[in-house]
């Protein structure tokens, strides 16, 4: 689990992600190549269709809600709060 999470898709998709929402959003292209969505979606993909014990589609739904939560409260939150005041 956690090295799946902490190696692949932390890493290689949802630190990307905020990066480039906190960034590089106006760059031209896509966030991620084919190739790099293929590997992130397969590897999520295989931690989720494992037999138990294995299966692993409940931490990794948990930890990306929790992510996302992060995300929102620390970066999105404080903007639109600057925005109001502004």
């Amino acid at each position: 689990l956690d090295d799946g999470w902490n190696n692949e898709i932390k890493v290689k998709a949802i630190d990307r992600l905020e990066d480039i929402l906190n960034q590089d959003l106006k760059k031209e292209g896509s966030m991620f190549s084919p190739k790099e969505y293929v590997q992130t979606y397969t590897t999520c993909y295989n931690m989720c269709t494992q037999k138990s014990p294995y299966n692993w589609s409940e931490q990794l739904y948990q930890r990306h809600g929790e992510t996302i939560s992060r995300y929102l409260s620390d970066t999105v939150l404080p903007s639109l709060r600057d925005q109001h005041d502004e």
